[in-house]
């Protein structure tokens, strides 16, 4: 591993593990901070969510209805009784306020006292469990049906043998008479009559099977609405939820742009892709979950819970002590699967630097043999990311089964309850099934909520990562001024400037005096490491000196408004960039609204125009990403049209010329001829033939100014100037005088300013300005 990849890699674990150290501090919960705002940019698209909303609770209410159907069924084919006859018992063991049921016998069917609780009024009156009531002249159906119809308050009068009446003292009377009040109907026993009362009696009672197909077809159709609304639901989120991420990238990508340049060169970009891709994907997912599952599981787990309710208020109520244990659970694996989260998306940043770096070193790599190592690399890379993965997997796989090892411990001990009162004959078979079937399919939400828990636990780490990012105050707002800035009218200075890197052992530049008046062609030249494009950084307020400062016709830069600023400059970097468009639009990149005219002319001017109508698609051809479709010399041939479209006051050529052959040289030379015409220039090079002419050379070496002049006395006094120019002479292609003396001839026919001070080369001279 080379050094700069191996302090990439430590420096992106440091900030983890720095990352990691302030998050462990936090209280964990559900919903961070950071996730909470992701739900503004969903919360956008209300309209839509709320009508997803609406079409869940419509999906949970149409669920508990059709889960609902399984009572009627299973009293169609486990009970006699039929479901009419459950109905009327139910409500009628209620108004009578004790307990009866119809126990059928060779002889017929009986209508037999089951419970009379202590207290009530006819226990001291004589009635037992056991005690047969004479229905006369009516059926036990019909009986029990007339007394759930009596309004609430009517005196009702009954007759009924006693327990064991064969076996009865001989003056005891075979038959007694009972009178009692009965109670009001209440809420439940009413919703469950109205409902009832929708199917016809004869039908139910006539002929079973029949009621079971209809019953099961009103299940079916209901089932088949109640899903629709599920779908419906769904979209709407989704919907609102794709938009809102739509927003969110555009954000991240705005804030990104704005960003200074110290952000870069402190963090690199690798991360920053992750959170464009990653850490986004993972707010959807996690979004999704909250404004889908989120709301549509509760609800379904609430309209079921009513439905447990309304079957058996004290069962359901004692289910619940289940809730803190399952509380404890979900914070307890959601802190972990946050945290493992929040190193497995920072560990996906180091990976995809590393396999970026590779790629584009692709011809380096195959050059140098090192595919074997290489992959060791990124094999070492997987595994120490796969330690993450398995983390969080690990902790998505516990949540469910701890979960719904809880609820099967909550459903066992009702079940025992239930199973007890079946035994005890306080519930018959189907009851005690249906609510068996009721409790059981609580653990279809709970088990779905677990996964949306771990889904919004990634979200939050993702969300805390992106707002890590946009938060960091943009370029502008941090550093820009509110002066307005023109064309340059006298000079730049650069006074007393001080600058150091972040994370840098030592100054980029140090006390570094330097005047560049318009009109002006200065040459920056030095060692590498010398500092010279870390002058032209500060020139464009990439970043600020730390001591000193930087004038700009005698205003500190600070004070400048930072784009119009910028846009008094035009820059050629050594590395042409180039994006993956058409020539005509690398060409018009920050004017897109110029002419074709124009754009041909920027181009004829920088000797470009020539290649370009050479190609199959002319100014539309795509030149790939990067410009691979191109030679090095087209490519910067076609950023010095660039330049020239643009049309500043101010230009900057870095290293220009340093990496194409000898005619791509002679036209860059030629096209550079052209640009600086009348403009203030400032060159970094370190060809002779490019910087001979200057006006002023300026020499630097350890991030100070060590002389300054023009070329020949610089070259007689300096020794370090001598090396310079000896050693960039054997790298150089072969000079082209034609192209040297068209330069030297636009160069020297400009204006030009007064020579600076020539003085001796020595290192512990002052700086110059």
């Amino acid at each position: 591993m080379t050094p700069l990849r191996r302090m990439t890699t430590i420096r992106m674990d440091l900030n983890s593990i720095i990352t990691d150290d302030a998050q462990r501090a936090r209280p964990a919960r559900l919903l961070s901070t950071q996730f909470i705002r992701t739900v503004g940019y969903a919360w956008a698209y209300r309209r839509l969510l709320v009508t997803g909303f609406f079409c869940a609770l419509l999906f949970a209410a149409l669920h508990a209805v059709s889960l609902a159907g399984v009572l009627p069924v299973l009293k169609l084919i486990l009970d006699e009784e039929g479901l009419h006859g459950w109905v009327d018992r139910t409500a009628a063991c209620r108004r009578l306020g004790f307990e009866v049921e119809i126990v059928r016998r060779t002889d017929g069917a009986a209508l037999t006292v089951r419970s009379v609780p202590d207290g009530h009024v006819l226990a001291s009156a004589g009635l037992n469990p056991g005690d047969v009531i004479d229905p006369t002249p009516a059926t036990p159906e019909a009986w029990l049906a007339e007394v759930a119809s009596k309004p609430g308050g009517a005196v009702f009068e009954f007759n009924a043998s006693p327990a064991g009446s064969g076996s009865r003292a001989p003056n005891a009377p075979a038959l007694i008479r009972h009178t009692l009040t009965l109670r009001a109907p209440d809420l439940k026993e009413s919703v469950k009559q109205r409902l009832v009362g929708l199917v016809d009696r004869q039908t139910l009672e006539g002929d079973r099977l029949k009621a079971l197909v209809v019953i099961l077809a009103i299940v079916c159709v209901v089932a088949v609405i109640a899903n629709v609304f599920r779908f419906l639901a769904e979209l709407f989120v989704s919907d609102a939820v794709l938009k809102g991420m739509i927003r969110l990238r555009a954000q991240l990508y705005d804030c990104v742009l704005q960003l200074p340049m110290s952000y870069f060169a402190a963090r690199g970009t690798a991360d920053l892709v992750t959170q464009f891709v990653q850490d986004v994907q993972e707010i959807q997912r996690g979004l999704l979950a909250f404004f889908g599952k989120l709301v549509t599981e509760p609800l379904k787990a609430g309209f079921i819970l009513a439905l447990a309710f309304f079957l058996d208020a004290r069962l359901t109520l004692a289910m619940l002590v289940i809730l803190p244990a399952a509380g404890s659970v979900f914070w307890a694996i959601g802190r972990q699967a946050r945290r493992a989260n929040r190193k497995l998306l920072q560990q996906y940043g180091v990976m995809i630097g590393g396999f970026s770096t590779v790629l584009s070193a692709i011809d380096v790599v195959k050059a140098y043999t090192t595919e074997a190592f290489e992959r060791r690399r990124l094999d070492e890379l997987d595994r120490r990311m796969f330690k993450h993965q398995f983390r969080l997997a690990a902790l998505q796989a516990a949540l469910p089964p701890a979960l719904e090892v809880l609820a099967v411990i909550g459903v066992s001990i009702a079940s025992v309850w239930l199973g007890s009162r079946v035994l005890d004959r306080q519930l018959n078979v189907s009851e005690f099934m249906q609510l068996a079937v009721v409790l059981g399919m609580l653990l279809d939400p709970i088990r779905k909520v677990a996964d949306v828990y771990t889904r919004i636990s990634r979200g939050s780490a993702g969300a805390d990562r992106i707002f890590r990012v946009l938060d960091t105050p943009p370029e502008e707002r941090e550093r820009g001024g509110d002066r307005d800035v023109g064309a340059l009218r006298d000079r730049i200075e650069l006074e007393s400037v001080t600058f150091m890197y972040p994370n840098a052992a030592s100054p980029a530049l140090s006390d570094v005096n330097l005047t560049i008046r318009r009109g002006e062609c200065v040459a920056l030249v030095g060692p590498n490491g010398s500092g010279k494009t870390t002058l032209v950084n500060l020139l464009l307020r990439f970043y600020d000196p730390q001591r000193g400062g930087v004038r700009y016709d005698g205003a500190d830069l600070r004070t400048l408004k930072l784009d119009q600023l910028r846009r008094q400059i035009s820059l050629v970097t050594q590395k042409s960039i180039i994006f993956d468009g058409t020539i005509r639009e690398n060409i018009a990149y920050g004017r897109e609204d110029a002419s074709d005219e124009l754009i041909r002319d920027a181009a004829r001017r920088a000797f470009a125009d020539e290649f370009i109508r050479a190609r199959r698609d002319g100014y539309e051809e795509r030149v790939g990403e990067g410009g691979i479709m191109l030679s090095g010399g087209q490519r910067q041939r076609i950023v010095i049209a660039r330049a020239i479209l643009r049309n500043a006051p101010i230009l900057i050529f870095d290293e220009a010329t340093s990496q194409v052959d000898t005619e791509s040289d002679e036209k860059i030379h030629r096209a550079i001829r052209e640009l600086a015409r009348d403009r203030t220039t400032i060159l970094i090079a370190h060809r002779p033939s490019t910087f001979r002419f200057a006006d002023r050379i300026v020499v630097l070496d350890g991030g100070r100014i060590v002389d300054a002049g023009e070329y020949d006395a610089l070259f007689v006094r300096c020794a370090l100037f001598r090396s310079l120019c000896a050693g960039a002479e054997s790298d150089a292609p072969p000079e082209n005088p034609p192209a040297a003396e068209a330069l030297s001839g636009v160069l020297s026919s400009r204006t030009s300013p007064s020579p600076s001070a020539v003085v001796a080369c020595e290192p512990d001279r002052e700086p110059l300005r």
